[in-house]
Protein backbone atom coordinates (compact mmCIF):
# COMPACT_ATOMS: atom_id res chain seq x y z
CA UNK A 1 0.00 0.00 0.00
CA UNK A 2 1.43 3.37 -1.04
CA UNK A 3 2.67 5.59 1.78
CA UNK A 4 0.87 8.95 2.05
CA UNK A 5 3.98 11.05 2.41
CA UNK A 6 2.33 14.02 0.71
CA UNK A 7 0.79 15.28 3.97
CA UNK A 8 3.99 15.10 6.03
CA UNK A 9 3.96 18.54 7.65
CA UNK A 10 7.74 18.95 7.83
CA UNK A 11 8.09 18.84 4.03
CA UNK A 12 9.14 22.36 3.07
CA UNK A 13 7.78 22.16 -0.48
CA UNK A 14 4.71 23.48 -2.28
CA UNK A 15 1.52 21.75 -3.34
CA UNK A 16 2.59 20.79 -6.88
CA UNK A 17 5.86 19.28 -5.63
CA UNK A 18 3.93 17.30 -3.04
CA UNK A 19 1.56 16.10 -5.74
CA UNK A 20 4.42 14.94 -7.96
CA UNK A 21 6.15 13.12 -5.11
CA UNK A 22 2.96 11.33 -4.07
CA UNK A 23 2.07 10.48 -7.68
CA UNK A 24 5.52 8.96 -8.06
CA UNK A 25 5.05 6.90 -4.89
CA UNK A 26 1.57 5.73 -5.92
CA UNK A 27 2.51 4.79 -9.47
CA UNK A 28 5.83 3.13 -8.96
CA UNK A 29 7.67 3.40 -5.66
CA UNK A 30 10.51 1.37 -7.20
CA UNK A 31 11.35 4.45 -9.28
CA UNK A 32 12.62 6.08 -6.11
CA UNK A 33 15.35 3.45 -5.73
CA UNK A 34 16.80 4.22 -9.18
CA UNK A 35 17.69 7.36 -11.11
CA UNK A 36 15.08 8.97 -13.34
CA UNK A 37 14.85 11.79 -15.86
CA UNK A 38 12.24 14.52 -16.09
CA UNK A 39 10.73 13.73 -19.49
CA UNK A 40 10.31 9.94 -19.10
CA UNK A 41 8.76 10.23 -15.64
CA UNK A 42 6.48 13.05 -16.84
CA UNK A 43 5.22 10.76 -19.61
CA UNK A 44 4.76 7.90 -17.16
CA UNK A 45 2.74 9.99 -14.71
CA UNK A 46 0.83 12.00 -17.36
CA UNK A 47 2.25 15.26 -16.01
CA UNK A 48 3.64 18.26 -17.84
CA UNK A 49 7.39 18.54 -18.20
CA UNK A 50 7.22 21.96 -16.55
CA UNK A 51 5.44 20.64 -13.45
CA UNK A 52 7.91 17.77 -13.06
CA UNK A 53 10.94 19.97 -13.75
CA UNK A 54 9.89 22.55 -11.16
CA UNK A 55 8.92 19.85 -8.67
CA UNK A 56 12.19 17.89 -8.84
CA UNK A 57 14.14 21.13 -8.46
CA UNK A 58 12.19 22.07 -5.31
CA UNK A 59 12.38 18.53 -3.93
CA UNK A 60 16.14 18.51 -4.48
CA UNK A 61 16.50 21.85 -2.68
CA UNK A 62 14.51 20.38 0.23
CA UNK A 63 16.86 17.40 0.44
CA UNK A 64 14.30 14.84 -0.75
CA UNK A 65 15.92 14.16 -4.13
CA UNK A 66 19.56 14.12 -5.21
CA UNK A 67 20.54 15.55 -8.61
CA UNK A 68 23.10 13.62 -10.67
CA UNK A 69 24.84 14.31 -13.97
CA UNK A 70 25.23 11.59 -16.62
CA UNK A 71 28.94 12.04 -17.12
CA UNK A 72 29.53 8.72 -18.92
CA UNK A 73 27.16 9.41 -21.84
CA UNK A 74 28.10 10.87 -25.23
CA UNK A 75 26.90 14.41 -25.93
CA UNK A 76 25.44 16.94 -23.55
CA UNK A 77 25.26 15.48 -20.03
CA UNK A 78 21.69 14.90 -18.88
CA UNK A 79 20.24 15.56 -15.45
CA UNK A 80 18.95 12.64 -13.42
CA UNK A 81 17.41 12.45 -9.97
CA UNK A 82 17.18 9.81 -7.31
CA UNK A 83 15.72 9.59 -3.83
CA UNK A 84 17.87 10.92 -1.02
CA UNK A 85 18.52 8.87 2.08
CA UNK A 86 16.28 11.33 3.95
CA UNK A 87 13.36 10.48 1.65
CA UNK A 88 14.02 6.74 1.88
CA UNK A 89 14.06 7.01 5.67
CA UNK A 90 10.72 8.84 5.59
CA UNK A 91 9.21 6.15 3.37
CA UNK A 92 10.45 3.45 5.74
CA UNK A 93 8.65 4.97 8.71
CA UNK A 94 5.40 3.19 9.62
CA UNK A 95 2.33 5.31 8.89
CA UNK A 96 -1.31 4.70 9.67
CA UNK A 97 -3.34 3.05 6.90
CA UNK A 98 -6.78 3.24 8.51
CA UNK A 99 -8.03 6.32 6.66
CA UNK A 100 -11.76 6.10 5.98
CA UNK A 101 -11.37 7.36 2.41
CA UNK A 102 -7.89 6.06 1.62
CA UNK A 103 -8.86 4.70 -1.82
CA UNK A 104 -10.33 8.07 -2.85
CA UNK A 105 -7.22 9.87 -1.61
CA UNK A 106 -4.88 7.61 -3.57
CA UNK A 107 -7.04 7.92 -6.69
CA UNK A 108 -6.50 11.67 -6.71
CA UNK A 109 -2.76 11.07 -7.12
CA UNK A 110 -2.87 8.14 -9.53
CA UNK A 111 -5.77 8.82 -11.91
CA UNK A 112 -5.35 11.55 -14.56
CA UNK A 113 -8.95 11.19 -15.77
CA UNK A 114 -10.51 13.36 -13.05
CA UNK A 115 -12.11 16.43 -14.56
CA UNK A 116 -12.73 19.91 -13.20
CA UNK A 117 -16.41 19.68 -14.07
CA UNK A 118 -18.81 21.74 -12.02
CA UNK A 119 -22.45 20.91 -11.32
CA UNK A 120 -23.68 23.44 -13.89
CA UNK A 121 -22.95 23.15 -17.61
CA UNK A 122 -20.78 25.93 -19.04
CA UNK A 123 -23.78 27.21 -21.00
CA UNK A 124 -25.63 27.81 -17.72
CA UNK A 125 -22.84 30.02 -16.41
CA UNK A 126 -22.62 32.09 -19.57
CA UNK A 127 -18.96 31.16 -20.03
CA UNK A 128 -18.92 28.50 -22.69
CA UNK A 129 -15.37 27.52 -23.54
CA UNK A 130 -13.76 25.70 -26.43
CA UNK A 131 -12.82 22.21 -25.31
CA UNK A 132 -9.10 21.54 -25.18
CA UNK A 133 -7.61 18.33 -26.46
CA UNK A 134 -7.78 15.50 -23.96
CA UNK A 135 -4.97 13.49 -25.58
CA UNK A 136 -1.47 14.67 -26.40
CA UNK A 137 0.26 14.16 -29.75
CA UNK A 138 1.98 11.03 -28.48
CA UNK A 139 -1.33 9.51 -27.34
CA UNK A 140 -0.89 10.07 -23.61
CA UNK A 141 -3.70 11.59 -21.54
CA UNK A 142 -3.28 15.30 -20.95
CA UNK A 143 -1.77 16.30 -17.62
CA UNK A 144 -3.80 17.28 -14.53
CA UNK A 145 -4.96 20.84 -15.06
CA UNK A 146 -4.89 20.43 -18.85
CA UNK A 147 -7.94 19.80 -21.05
CA UNK A 148 -10.23 20.49 -18.12
CA UNK A 149 -8.63 18.04 -15.71
CA UNK A 150 -8.47 18.77 -11.99
CA UNK A 151 -5.23 20.60 -11.20
CA UNK A 152 -2.46 19.30 -8.96
CA UNK A 153 -2.86 21.84 -6.13
CA UNK A 154 -6.63 21.35 -6.12
CA UNK A 155 -6.18 17.59 -5.82
CA UNK A 156 -3.76 17.97 -2.92
CA UNK A 157 -6.22 20.07 -0.91
CA UNK A 158 -9.17 17.78 -1.68
CA UNK A 159 -7.10 14.77 -0.65
CA UNK A 160 -6.09 16.50 2.59
CA UNK A 161 -9.74 17.22 3.43
CA UNK A 162 -10.67 13.62 2.66
CA UNK A 163 -8.24 12.41 5.32
CA UNK A 164 -10.44 14.12 7.95
CA UNK A 165 -13.90 13.47 6.45
CA UNK A 166 -16.38 11.09 8.06
CA UNK A 167 -18.51 8.66 6.05
CA UNK A 168 -20.96 11.46 5.21
CA UNK A 169 -18.25 13.85 4.07
CA UNK A 170 -18.23 16.25 7.02
CA UNK A 171 -14.88 17.76 8.03
CA UNK A 172 -14.88 19.56 11.39
CA UNK A 173 -12.20 20.74 13.80
CA UNK A 174 -9.40 21.19 11.24
CA UNK A 175 -7.82 24.64 11.22
CA UNK A 176 -6.38 26.46 8.22
CA UNK A 177 -2.89 26.30 9.71
CA UNK A 178 -3.09 22.50 9.71
CA UNK A 179 -4.26 22.41 6.09
CA UNK A 180 -1.50 24.79 5.00
CA UNK A 181 1.12 22.62 6.70
CA UNK A 182 -0.27 19.49 5.02
CA UNK A 183 -0.57 20.96 1.52
CA UNK A 184 2.17 23.56 1.17
CA UNK A 185 -0.42 26.15 0.12
CA UNK A 186 -0.14 29.79 1.16
CA UNK A 187 -3.11 31.42 2.96
CA UNK A 188 -4.24 33.11 -0.26
CA UNK A 189 -3.78 29.95 -2.34
CA UNK A 190 -5.69 27.90 0.23
CA UNK A 191 -8.68 30.24 0.07
CA UNK A 192 -8.57 30.15 -3.73
CA UNK A 193 -8.51 26.35 -3.83
CA UNK A 194 -11.38 26.10 -1.35
CA UNK A 195 -13.45 28.38 -3.58
CA UNK A 196 -12.42 26.26 -6.56
CA UNK A 197 -13.60 23.04 -4.91
CA UNK A 198 -16.87 24.71 -3.88
CA UNK A 199 -17.53 25.95 -7.42
CA UNK A 200 -16.90 22.44 -8.80
CA UNK A 201 -19.18 20.79 -6.25
CA UNK A 202 -16.49 18.70 -4.54
CA UNK A 203 -17.18 20.81 -1.45
CA UNK A 204 -20.92 21.19 -0.90
CA UNK A 205 -20.50 24.07 1.47
CA UNK A 206 -17.86 25.78 3.57
CA UNK A 207 -18.56 27.43 6.92
CA UNK A 208 -15.58 29.71 7.65
CA UNK A 209 -14.25 29.53 11.18
CA UNK A 210 -13.94 32.58 13.41
CA UNK A 211 -10.88 34.08 15.04
CA UNK A 212 -10.29 34.94 18.67
CA UNK A 213 -11.79 38.34 17.92
CA UNK A 214 -15.20 36.69 18.43
CA UNK A 215 -14.42 34.27 21.27
CA UNK A 216 -11.78 35.43 23.73
CA UNK A 217 -8.59 33.40 23.47
CA UNK A 218 -9.93 30.76 21.08
CA UNK A 219 -10.25 30.19 17.35
CA UNK A 220 -13.05 28.06 15.94
CA UNK A 221 -12.01 26.03 12.85
CA UNK A 222 -13.96 25.93 9.61
CA UNK A 223 -16.44 23.20 8.70
CA UNK A 224 -16.42 21.61 5.25
CA UNK A 225 -19.17 19.47 3.74
CA UNK A 226 -17.68 17.26 1.01
CA UNK A 227 -19.67 15.56 -1.75
CA UNK A 228 -18.30 12.02 -1.53
CA UNK A 229 -20.63 10.88 -4.31
CA UNK A 230 -19.32 13.47 -6.76
CA UNK A 231 -19.19 11.68 -10.14
CA UNK A 232 -15.53 12.60 -10.65
CA UNK A 233 -14.49 10.72 -7.51
CA UNK A 234 -15.30 7.49 -9.31
CA UNK A 235 -17.48 5.67 -6.79
CA UNK A 236 -19.25 2.87 -8.68
CA UNK A 237 -22.13 2.56 -6.24
CA UNK A 238 -23.75 5.16 -4.02
CA UNK A 239 -22.77 4.52 -0.41
CA UNK A 240 -24.86 7.28 1.13
CA UNK A 241 -28.47 8.41 0.81
CA UNK A 242 -30.08 11.82 1.04
CA UNK A 243 -33.26 13.12 2.63
CA UNK A 244 -34.24 16.76 2.13
CA UNK A 245 -36.79 18.03 4.66
CA UNK A 246 -38.56 21.40 4.33
CA UNK A 247 -41.06 22.88 6.78
CA UNK A 248 -42.47 26.18 8.03
CA UNK A 249 -40.20 26.15 11.05
CA UNK A 250 -37.99 28.33 13.19
CA UNK A 251 -35.44 30.57 11.53
CA UNK A 252 -31.79 30.06 12.43
CA UNK A 253 -31.72 32.89 14.96
CA UNK A 254 -35.05 31.77 16.42
CA UNK A 255 -33.75 28.23 16.89
CA UNK A 256 -30.55 29.50 18.49
CA UNK A 257 -32.36 31.78 20.95
CA UNK A 258 -35.82 30.22 21.43
CA UNK A 259 -36.74 30.06 25.15
CA UNK A 260 -33.61 31.90 26.26
CA UNK A 261 -34.05 34.87 28.63
CA UNK A 262 -34.31 38.13 26.72
CA UNK A 263 -30.95 39.49 27.86
CA UNK A 264 -29.14 36.21 27.11
CA UNK A 265 -30.73 35.96 23.65
CA UNK A 266 -29.72 39.53 22.89
CA UNK A 267 -26.16 38.95 24.05
CA UNK A 268 -25.91 35.82 21.90
CA UNK A 269 -27.23 37.59 18.81
CA UNK A 270 -24.76 40.44 19.36
CA UNK A 271 -21.93 38.05 18.42
CA UNK A 272 -22.85 38.75 14.79
CA UNK A 273 -23.67 36.68 11.68
CA UNK A 274 -20.27 34.97 11.26
CA UNK A 275 -20.15 33.59 14.82
CA UNK A 276 -23.86 32.69 14.76
CA UNK A 277 -23.36 30.74 11.52
CA UNK A 278 -20.56 28.75 13.15
CA UNK A 279 -22.71 28.06 16.22
CA UNK A 280 -25.70 27.01 14.10
CA UNK A 281 -23.66 24.43 12.22
CA UNK A 282 -22.29 23.17 15.54
CA UNK A 283 -25.89 22.82 16.71
CA UNK A 284 -26.66 20.84 13.54
CA UNK A 285 -23.73 18.53 14.34
CA UNK A 286 -24.97 17.96 17.90
CA UNK A 287 -28.41 17.12 16.52
CA UNK A 288 -26.77 14.76 14.02
CA UNK A 289 -25.01 13.01 16.89
CA UNK A 290 -28.33 12.25 18.59
CA UNK A 291 -30.00 11.16 15.34
CA UNK A 292 -27.16 8.75 14.60
CA UNK A 293 -27.59 7.05 17.96
CA UNK A 294 -31.38 7.12 18.35
CA UNK A 295 -32.85 6.98 14.82
CA UNK A 296 -35.98 4.83 14.77
CA UNK A 297 -36.79 5.26 18.45
CA UNK A 298 -37.44 7.94 21.07
CA UNK A 299 -34.54 9.68 22.69
CA UNK A 300 -33.90 10.04 26.42
CA UNK A 301 -32.67 13.07 28.31
CA UNK A 302 -30.66 10.92 30.71
CA UNK A 303 -28.30 8.04 30.04
CA UNK A 304 -25.22 7.30 27.94
CA UNK A 305 -26.40 8.98 24.72
CA UNK A 306 -27.29 12.38 26.22
CA UNK A 307 -24.18 12.19 28.40
CA UNK A 308 -22.05 11.77 25.28
CA UNK A 309 -23.70 14.85 23.75
CA UNK A 310 -23.19 16.89 26.92
CA UNK A 311 -19.53 15.91 26.85
CA UNK A 312 -19.21 16.97 23.20
CA UNK A 313 -20.81 20.35 23.88
CA UNK A 314 -18.62 20.87 26.94
CA UNK A 315 -15.41 20.07 25.05
CA UNK A 316 -16.24 22.38 22.14
CA UNK A 317 -18.12 25.29 23.67
CA UNK A 318 -16.92 25.58 27.26
CA UNK A 319 -13.50 26.72 26.00
CA UNK A 320 -15.12 29.62 24.14
CA UNK A 321 -15.11 32.64 26.41
CA UNK A 322 -17.26 35.67 25.78
CA UNK A 323 -17.92 38.92 27.58
CA UNK A 324 -15.68 41.67 28.89
CA UNK A 325 -12.60 41.18 31.07
CA UNK A 326 -14.28 42.77 34.10
CA UNK A 327 -17.02 40.13 33.96
CA UNK A 328 -16.56 36.60 35.25
CA UNK A 329 -14.24 34.33 33.28
CA UNK A 330 -16.83 32.56 31.14
CA UNK A 331 -18.97 35.60 30.35
CA UNK A 332 -22.08 36.29 32.36
CA UNK A 333 -24.46 34.39 30.05
CA UNK A 334 -22.35 31.71 28.34
CA UNK A 335 -23.02 28.79 30.77
CA UNK A 336 -26.74 29.15 30.07
CA UNK A 337 -26.03 28.86 26.34
CA UNK A 338 -24.28 25.50 26.81
CA UNK A 339 -27.31 24.04 28.58
CA UNK A 340 -29.57 25.63 26.00
CA UNK A 341 -27.70 23.99 23.10
CA UNK A 342 -28.25 20.58 24.67
CA UNK A 343 -31.99 21.20 24.92
CA UNK A 344 -32.27 22.58 21.39
CA UNK A 345 -30.31 19.68 19.87
CA UNK A 346 -32.49 17.19 21.75
CA UNK A 347 -35.74 18.88 20.67
CA UNK A 348 -34.61 19.21 17.06
CA UNK A 349 -33.61 15.55 16.81
CA UNK A 350 -36.90 14.40 18.35
CA UNK A 351 -38.89 16.59 15.97
CA UNK A 352 -37.06 15.26 12.92
CA UNK A 353 -37.58 11.67 14.01
CA UNK A 354 -41.26 12.32 14.66
CA UNK A 355 -41.69 13.81 11.19
CA UNK A 356 -39.51 11.38 9.22
CA UNK A 357 -39.78 7.96 10.86
CA UNK A 358 -42.34 5.99 8.89
CA UNK A 359 -42.15 8.40 5.97
CA UNK A 360 -38.65 7.53 4.78
CA UNK A 361 -37.01 4.12 4.43
CA UNK A 362 -39.17 1.93 6.72
CA UNK A 363 -37.11 -0.33 8.93
CA UNK A 364 -33.85 1.39 8.04
CA UNK A 365 -31.26 2.09 10.74
CA UNK A 366 -28.34 4.31 9.66
CA UNK A 367 -24.93 4.11 11.25
CA UNK A 368 -24.32 7.82 10.75
CA UNK A 369 -26.54 10.85 10.10
CA UNK A 370 -25.28 14.31 9.24
CA UNK A 371 -27.40 17.45 8.86
CA UNK A 372 -26.60 20.12 6.28
CA UNK A 373 -28.69 23.25 6.94
CA UNK A 374 -29.64 25.13 3.78
CA UNK A 375 -28.76 28.83 3.69
CA UNK A 376 -31.60 31.18 4.51
CA UNK A 377 -33.11 33.39 1.85
CA UNK A 378 -31.12 36.61 1.51
CA UNK A 379 -34.37 38.56 1.26
CA UNK A 380 -35.45 37.08 4.59
CA UNK A 381 -39.06 36.65 3.45
CA UNK A 382 -39.04 32.89 2.93
CA UNK A 383 -40.26 31.09 6.05
CA UNK A 384 -39.55 27.64 4.60
CA UNK A 385 -36.65 26.09 6.54
CA UNK A 386 -34.71 23.35 4.75
CA UNK A 387 -32.28 20.82 6.13
CA UNK A 388 -30.68 17.91 4.29
CA UNK A 389 -29.85 14.65 6.02
CA UNK A 390 -26.97 12.60 4.62
CA UNK A 391 -27.21 9.03 5.95
CA UNK A 392 -24.68 6.19 5.82
CA UNK A 393 -24.85 3.48 4.64
CA UNK A 394 -27.47 3.86 1.92
CA UNK A 395 -30.56 1.71 2.61
CA UNK A 396 -30.66 -1.45 0.52
CA UNK A 397 -33.24 -1.88 -2.24
CA UNK A 398 -34.75 1.56 -1.61
CA UNK A 399 -34.55 4.92 -3.29
CA UNK A 400 -31.41 6.86 -2.48
CA UNK A 401 -32.93 10.35 -2.43
CA UNK A 402 -36.14 11.68 -0.86
CA UNK A 403 -37.48 15.24 -0.88
CA UNK A 404 -40.20 15.89 1.70
CA UNK A 405 -41.96 19.25 1.75
CA UNK A 406 -43.93 19.15 5.00
CA UNK A 407 -46.41 22.00 4.51
CA UNK A 408 -50.10 22.14 3.55
CA UNK A 409 -50.25 21.03 -0.06
CA UNK A 410 -46.70 19.69 0.16
CA UNK A 411 -45.30 16.46 -1.23
CA UNK A 412 -42.91 13.55 -0.75
CA UNK A 413 -40.96 12.54 -3.84
CA UNK A 414 -38.43 9.78 -4.29
CA UNK A 415 -35.47 9.69 -6.67
CA UNK A 416 -32.85 7.08 -7.41
CA UNK A 417 -30.06 9.39 -6.26
CA UNK A 418 -29.13 13.00 -5.62
CA UNK A 419 -27.90 13.24 -9.21
CA UNK A 420 -31.54 13.04 -10.36
CA UNK A 421 -32.40 16.33 -8.63
CA UNK A 422 -32.50 19.49 -10.68
CA UNK A 423 -29.20 21.30 -10.17
CA UNK A 424 -30.95 24.50 -9.08
CA UNK A 425 -32.85 22.55 -6.42
CA UNK A 426 -29.52 21.28 -5.12
CA UNK A 427 -28.40 24.88 -4.65
CA UNK A 428 -31.73 25.70 -2.98
CA UNK A 429 -31.33 22.77 -0.58
CA UNK A 430 -27.77 23.73 0.39
CA UNK A 431 -26.28 20.64 -1.27
CA UNK A 432 -24.30 22.99 -3.51
CA UNK A 433 -23.23 26.57 -2.86
CA UNK A 434 -21.84 29.40 -4.94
Amino acid sequence: MASLLVFYEDLEVGAESRFFLQALICREQALLTASFKVKPVARLLCLTDRLVRDAVRELAEAGLLVAKKQADKVGRPGQEYEASQYLLDLLAQPRGSSLTHRDLVLRLFSEPEIYAEGPRPETDTGSEKVARKQVRKDGRPAAPGASGRLGAATRVLLAALLTFADQCGVVAGVGEAKLRAMTGLSPIALKHQVRRLVSLGFIRGHVPGVSNGFFVGARVPSTYYLSLDHPQLGEQSLRRALLVYAEDGLSRNERLTNRLPFDVAGALLSLGPAALDVLYHKLARYTSHLLSLTWGGPGERYGEVPASLAGMIGRELAQLKVGKPEQNEAGYYWPKVLDHFFEVAFDWSERLKQKLNGKAWPGYQPQLVRLIPAPESEEGNDSLMIVSLIVYPAPENQKGCIVYKDVPGGFLREFDSEADLDVWNRYEFGLLTE
